[in-house]
């Protein structure tokens, strides 16, 4: 990936007070913080883009090049065609918000955002097991905070396959260290009970001696602290460390990946299809046979070097 997106943009002018209102609306709608950080966010990102291209100052001067350019700018930077389609759904349905409570064009009317990928179109891309201890070797070879940290963030995205919000809305209290489970939120508040092994436990119990250390654990409950702020990290926090970790091996991450890669990982290793379901939180078989694709095209490579095709020739 060419760029990162960093922290989002602080210094909107007269188009914050919009998004504010939107995030309002939203939660007037009892939408899920999930929901709401992304929608929100994606009009933030987007309004920053805009201010800094110089030709926006305001929502009402946005057009439809606008959002063409910037999502040409997205694809351009290397961001998947996944994430561009949330980036959209986000900003679609603030423009729609903007348009009824403003009585303004809503440029998404004459807009055709990126459609979402296929479900099997493409098989999902995985961490290799090389990678995968890599990544973990370099994080548990320091003995500092965020090394700790950083290495009980990698184990527990790999042996769980949580999604990034799960993984940072942890509490302290959410997980239990001894029996080796953490009790998450996903997807429309539902909460389920996740299962670490022993490596990730160990992590978690070294990461937690040093958290109980750090001056922000006074006032929070929450599992992940930054290494200077005294705030709990937020999902771009997390991202960001999740990409850096990376980014030190050479090797281009992101936390979804590591869910990609559990449920690889889990199907190849001949684990059941509807335990898998129940630890992913997934209510649809869907996203079992997209992610069953990989799997089964790993077995069927394997399984070539176990049959002789060409016996007797």
């Amino acid at each position: 990936m060419a760029s990162k997106r960093g922290d989002l943009p602080t210094n909107l002018g007269p188009m914050q007070p919009y998004i504010n209102s939107f995030r309002l609306a939203l939660q007037v709608a009892e939408l899920s913080d999930n929901t709401m950080r992304i929608y929100t966010d994606a009009a933030t990102w987007f309004a920053g883009w805009a201010i800094k291209g110089g030709t926006v100052r305001k929502w009402e001067d946005v057009n439809r090049d606008h959002l063409r350019a910037f999502f040409i700018h997205m694809q351009e930077i290397g961001y998947r065609q996944g994430y561009r389609n949330n980036i959209a759904r986000g900003l679609q349905a603030f423009f729609k918000w903007l348009a009824e409570e403003e009585e303004l064009p809503n440029p998404f009317k004459t807009f055709k955002p990126p459609p979402p990928p296929k479900i099997g179109e493409k098989t999902p891309e995985v961490i290799s097991k090389e990678d995968l201890r890599a990544l973990v070797k370099d994080a548990e070879s320091g003995r500092d905070f965020e090394s700790r940290r950083d290495a009980a963030l990698l184990r527990l995205f790999a042996s769980t396959g949580c999604r990034l919000a799960e993984i940072t809305n942890l509490r302290v209290g959410d997980v239990d260290v001894r029996n080796r489970t953490a009790v998450v939120t996903g997807k429309g508040n539902k909460t389920r009970t996740v299962k670490f092994d022993a490596k990730c436990a160990l992590a978690l119990d070294r990461y937690l001696r040093k958290r109980a250390e750090h001056p922000a654990s006074r006032d929070h409950d929450a599992l992940w602290f930054g290494v200077r702020r005294r705030m709990p990290m937020t999902p771009s926090g997390i991202r960001q460390v999740i990409e850096r970790r990376g980014e030190r091996l050479g090797l281009d991450i992101h936390p979804h990946l590591f869910r990609h890669t559990f449920s690889h990982n889990w199907l190849d290793e001949g684990g059941a299809e509807g335990d898998l379901m129940e630890l992913n939180g997934w209510d649809s078989p869907q996203m079992l046979r997209h992610y069953g694709a990989s799997a089964k095209a790993a077995r069927a490579r394997r399984a070539y070097d176990r049959i002789d095709v060409m016996r007797g020739v």
